[in-house]
């Protein structure tokens, strides 16, 4: 009884106590669970943390870390905030460095956990979790630009309380879905689904009935998800889809779509927002309006690139029934087919804040273009962009206009239009304009003085025209912040731009200044400013005032120093000043304490301050190609230092203190002339990428390379090393990515080890001395995408195991002394795209399974011991851009490689020099469009040249040819080419240039075609060693880009074309052992061929170069040769004339005026005879002078 009283005691006191507390009004609030913590600590763990987004996650209380809200009853987390970066140049904020499975575990034991945001984060392209699934208590969920890839969990349909789903992925890796989409039907309570940029493509056609079971469902994006008219619902089912009418807000953009205008958009009576852009509706009726119309709810309309034209737009008559466009406050109609006048629908709307037209044809507009859009009164938005306009369509004082029309538009674009001349005047009503875009036009001449009069812009863009000065009234503008100048010619910059305090941005790069105003440094506000590609010689000391300036970027001008002020900017980010004259950075530059990125390449940079290791905060610096012999040791106080660059110096060593260089990831060291690195380098744990290449390190292999175990690439080639590689080189570098050891001396075999390496992609082992065989388990890696082995002494056969390789692109096994068959066992899913096998001892069949490889553009096979039939049709390599299988043992004909359609090939270089092949040159052979380089010679071909070779669009003219960046490695490979009358190597870019045809060594019969005339771009033409015969081609001075011609060694006959004397680029010419006569034709390029065997073995030509001189040693009288003649007389006639009547005009101009006019005859004998005088009078006075300071010198004597 004693006890229980004492319990009940105790309890009336906590009772008391608590009581007491609460009506105090103290904070109850619980503090986080333990083991969420704890979770939340893993969670951490799975991420690299480089904008310490997770730095305040420490302490005990997690629920006052950032990101991480709680249940302020219970203290269990309830949200996690964890969006990264939004803007497109930033870096997410976390990357995912564990597995991501760990993530979701973690996740799961924040058991009440409703708002999840990991947007815009990196997760390297790993699936979404489906552990995600479990979290049953989520009512968010934004997983959108989180860089998540592959099928969509099925599992997130355990989420049924969920109201909303995110999973847009912009830009990023692709998110995709299965058939069956019923899991999406289970999110009963979802309200919001963004699934934009996701592969719907493989939904099934019951999609939008699906959808149609989230009833709460009001905001509904899907673009850009390949979906197409089959994921439509169709008329028939419109009934059931009732559910539509909830819907508010409605994204289907840039999918496939095309046709009419979907029917079931009528349905959709609650839409306020619609987006259209992308669809293909150029084939919908004129009643594309009239559907629109029926969503009385709209506001937000775009239908911006749908390849409307003027016939979609509704006609004046039917205006009248088109009062729901008073409504619409936003609409896009930008990028569409439109042309003519603005369209007259526009005055409806008289709601509209929002007008773009944008990539509008507006040329043939009225002057009144400007009238009609002052009848919108609520407009503050307008894009008028690449509209094509011009001044006429401006209004002019000249014009009754009311310009206080366009008084409340805020936002204008006028950029990329044809305005001349100063800026139009009319924008100075424009007072309420806050941006203003006047880029891309024409305009010249001074900014208008009239700009200061607004006084509310904030920015301003006059890029891209042809302005050469800023007026003072620039600095008027006390609300500006952006002002864009760059790519003009502008020569100074106004002083009166210092009164622009409020200006954050100043761009002025390409222009022609000289030198920048002193008063720069008041503009107190500046965060970026780019002055770079002018002519600055100086920068005033006043830059350092500018407190606030972030970004200064002043590369490729004239300067030769930079003054110390510029350690004065205490918040400086980015500073570039690459491509100038600095041959010295002052020591303030260590007084920069934000300073991450430091651009001094190009310059003439000899050495580096000490002060250089005070910048904490830098995590790029790069001083390549500089001149620079010697690093300080400071450079290891960077702590936080990520890249170095230092390449193309002269730098001989590098200092000790590297290794402290604690967060370096990228090394850049090639061409100096490095001996050895210091042993501080394993230090570096966090190093992944070293370039080292052009370097004198020497016969013995770099021990430093053994450490650190992060490496993932390394280069060194072109390093003189000539020591094997290392056996163990797997285990010393156990997460090598990339390996490139070409140009070197190094003997031995491949390593064994190298094929463990599990993330081995890149192996370049080309240009050494390696011996043996090639690794099996090599071949057959899973992540190895370009392997070059070329020109080494390997042996040994050619691995089955390649056929194994998915991930394999590129093969090159060229110039060893591989043999056996090629393998035959080539499959369709890999991804080969260059093949080259030339210059080995391989022998056997074409391999015909390699038509599987549909991916093959290159594919070298030269000089080699290959036999049998040409079973390589070209309708079946479709992507096959280069075909070498050259010196060979071929047989057969050419039929069989243009059996079929190839009109449209790609196939740009086809050689078959040197095989065994006869028969008939096809005619199918000319429906080669792209033919540059055609190459038959040394086989057995017979019959004529085709006349049809005459039209090789490419070598008609070259201005067709296609010169992509992204054409691949079509001219990586050399290749071997008789030019000039020997073995030509083309190499690397050289191939692109050349354009050819070689038929030569064959036994080919019939006359030159004239046609061949037509191919004015041909640079190289051999048909020697056949049997042709007839005359050359009179016109075949047309080939006007012709350098190499050789006709050697056939039947030939007749006169060489005079012609052939306007080839002016040609520098090789054959025309030896034929039965050509006559004189050989001289002047232009042919007088420098001076090289009489050119002409050997015909014995009926004469002249030069040749000994034998012709009967009368003059050109025969051809029609050429007397229109010569004819000229020359002609010019020696008018010469004369011109002569004669020069000499009588002077002559009867002076002496006729003598004996005609008595007053001038006069004048003309009196001025004469003054001029005697005077000049008799001159020499009488010299003559005196001149005898008295003779007599004056004697008597002193």
């Amino acid at each position: 009884m004693r006890e229980t009283f004492r319990a009940m005691l105790v309890l009336v006191v906590v009772l008391f106590f608590g009581a007491a507390e609460f009506c105090s009004g103290r904070n109850t609030s619980f503090s986080c669970i333990e083991k969420e913590r704890e979770a939340l600590l893993k969670f951490k763990l799975c991420f690299h943390d480089p904008s310490h987004m997770l730095s305040s996650w420490k302490g005990n209380d997690c629920c006052e870390w950032r990101g991480v809200g709680c249940d302020k009853s219970n203290g269990y987390v309830i949200s996690l905030q964890l969006r990264g970066s939004v803007f497109a140049n930033q870096r997410p904020q976390l990357y995912l460095i564990d597995d991501v499975e760990e993530v979701g575990s973690s996740l799961l034991k924040l058991r009440y956990l409703k708002h999840l945001d990991l947007s815009n984060n990196n997760f390297s392209g790993n699936l979404i979790p489906p552990s995600f699934g479990l979290m049953k208590q989520l009512r968010y969920l934004n997983l959108s630009c989180a860089q998540f890839r592959g099928r969509i969990p099925m599992e997130l349909g355990n989420l049924t309380r969920l109201h909303v789903l995110d999973l847009s992925q912009y830009y990023y890796e692709e998110l995709k879905v299965d058939d069956d989409l019923q899991w999406i039907s289970r999110l009963s309570s979802l309200q919001r689904l963004d699934m934009s940029g996701a592969n719907l493509s493989h939904a099934s056609s019951n999609l939008f009935q699906v959808l149609g079971m989230l009833s709460s469902l009001s905001w509904l994006s899907m673009s850009d998800c390949s979906l197409k008219n089959s994921h439509l619902p169709s008329h028939n089912h419109l009934l059931n889809f009732t559910w539509l009418g909830n819907i508010q807000h409605f994204d289907m953009s840039y999918n496939s779509f095309h046709g009419p205008i979907p029917i079931f958009l009528q349905n959709m009576t609650s839409l306020t927002f619609l987006d259209m852009s992308g669809m293909n509706l150029s084939h919908t009726s004129s009643n594309l309006f009239h559907v629109l119309g029926m969503l009385s709810s709209l506001s937000w309309l775009s239908m911006s690139d749908c390849s409307l034209k003027n016939s979609h737009l509704p006609s004046h008559n039917h205006l009248l029934n088109f009062t729901w466009l008073g409504n619409i406050q936003h609409f896009d109609m930008s990028y569409n087919s439109f042309h003519g006048p603005i369209p007259i629908f526009l005055q409806n709307m008289t709601s509209l804040t929002f007008l773009d037209m944008s990539g509008m044809n507006l040329s043939h507009t009225s002057s009144n273009l400007f009238q009609v859009l002052g009848m919108l009164p609520s407009l503050s938005w307008l894009s008028l962009s690449s509209c094509s306009l011009k001044n006429c369509h401006l209004p002019s004082y000249n014009h009754p206009f009311n310009f206080t029309l366009l008084g409340n538009i805020q936002h204008l674009d006028l950029s990329g239009n044809f305005f001349q001349g100063p800026i139009p005047i009319f924008l100075q009503n424009m007072t309420s304009l806050i941006i203003l875009y006047l880029s891309s036009n024409q305009l010249s001449g001074s900014v208008s003085y009239s700009i200061g009069q607004l006084s509310k812009l904030e920015r301003l863009y006059l890029s891209r025209n042809q302005l050469r000065s800023i007026p003072d009234s620039i600095g008027q503008l006390p609300k500006l912040e952006s002002l864009y100048l760059y790519e003009n010619q502008l020569r100074s910059i106004p002083d009166s731009i210092g009164q622009l305090s409020k200006l954050e941005s100043l761009y002025l790069s390409e222009n022609q200044l000289r030198s920048i105003p002193d008063s720069i440094g008041q503009l107190s506000k500046l965060e970026s400013m780019d002055l770079s590609e002018n002519q600055l010689r100086s920068i005033p000391d006043s830059i350092g005032q500018l407190s606030k300036l972030e970004s200064l970027y002043l590369s490729e001008n004239q300067l030769r120093s930079i003054p110390d002020s510029i350690g004065q900017l205490p918040k400086l980010e980015r500073l570039y000043l690459s491509q100038n004259q600095l041959r010295s950075i002052p020591d303030s530059i260590g007084q920069l304490p934000k300073l991450e990125s430091m651009d001094f390449s190009k310059n003439q940079l000899r050495s580096i301050p000490d002060s250089i290791g005070q910048l904490s905060k830098l995590e790029s610096m790069d001083l390549s190609q500089n001149q620079l012999r010697i690093i300080p040791d400071s450079i290891g106080q960077l702590s936080k230092l990520e890249s170095l660059y230092l390449f193309e110096n002269q730098l001989r060593s590098i200092p000790d203190s590297i290794g402290q260089l604690s967060k370096l990831e990228s090394l850049y060291l090639s061409e100096n002339q490095l001996r050895s690195i210091p042993d501080s380098i394993e230090q570096l744990s966090k190093l992944e990428r070293i370039y080292l290449s052009s370097n004198q390190f020497g016969i013995g292999f770099p021990k430093w390379l053994q450490l650190p175990k992060t490496i993932k690439m390394v280069y060194l080639s072109n390093a003189s090393i000539s020591a094997p590689i290392p056996e163990n080189i797997g285990h010393m570098m156990p997460m090598l990515e990339g390996l490139y050891l070409a140009n070197n001396l190094m003997k031995g075999s491949i390593p064994k080890s190298l094929c463990k390496l599990k993330s081995l992609g890149y192996l370049d082992l080309s240009n050494n001395m390696l011996s043996g065989n090639i690794p099996k388990s090599l071949c057959n890696s899973k992540s190895l995408e370009y392997l070059d082995l070329s020109n080494n002494m390997l042996s040994g056969n050619i691995s089955k195991s390649l056929c194994n390789s998915k991930s394999l692109g590129y093969l090159d096994l060229s110039n060893n002394m591989l043999s056996g068959s090629i393998p035959n066992c080539w499959r369709n899913d890999q991804s080969l795209f260059f093949i080259d096998l030339s210059s080995n001892n391989l022998s056997g069949l074409f391999p015909s399974t390699m038509v599987q490889l549909s991916s093959l553009s290159l594919l070298h096979l030269n000089n080699n011991s290959l036999h049998n039939g040409l079973h390589v049709a070209l309708k079946n390599f479709t992507s096959l851009v280069v075909l070498d299988l050259g010196e060979n043992k071929f047989s057969g004909n050419l039929t069989s490689i243009v059996r079929g359609e190839i009109s449209n090939h790609s196939l740009k270089v086809l050689r078959l020099r040197k095989n065994l092949v006869s028969g008939y040159i096809p005619l199918e052979l000319c429906s080669l469009s792209y033919m540059q380089i055609l190459d038959l010679a040394d086989n057995n071909l017979t019959g004529r040249i085709p006349p049809c070779f005459g039209k090789f669009p490419i070598m008609v003219n070259a201005t067709q040819l296609i010169d992509d960046l992204y054409d691949g490695y079509w001219d990586e490979a050399p290749l071997m080419e008789v030019v000039k009358g020997r073995y030509l190597e083309y190499k690397r870019r050289t191939l692109r240039l050349e354009i050819s045809i070689d038929l030569s060594s064959n036994n080919l019969i019939g006359s030159i075609p004239e046609e061949l005339i037509l191919l004015k771009d041909l640079h190289n033409l051999n048909l020697s060693w056949n049997h042709l015969s007839g005359k050359i081609p009179e016109k075949i001075g047309q080939m006007e880009n012709l350098e190499s011609l050789d006709f050697s060694k056939n039947g030939l006959s007749g006169m060489i074309p005079n012609s052939m004397s306007s080839l002016t680029k040609l520098s090789h010419l054959n025309l030896s052992y034929n039965n050509l006569s006559g004189q050989i034709p001289t002047g232009y390029q042919l007088q420098t061929l001076e090289d009489p065997t050119m002409y050997a073995g015909n014995p009926q030509l004469c002249g030069a170069p040749l000994l034998k001189k012709c009967s009368n040693d003059t050109l025969p009288p051809t029609t050429a040769n007397l229109k010569d003649n004819d000229e020359g007389a002609l010019k020696r006639m008018w010469f004369y004339i011109v002569v004669l009547l020069g000499y009588a005009t002077g002559f009867w101009g002076v002496v006729g005026t003598l004996i005609f006019v008595k007053n001038w005859r006069y004048a003309y004998f009196q001025w004469v005879d003054d001029v005697q005088h005077w000049i008799l009078v001159v020499i009488t006075l010299k003559v005196a002078c001149f005898k008295k300071m003779f007599n004056g010198n004697k008597d002193d004597q």
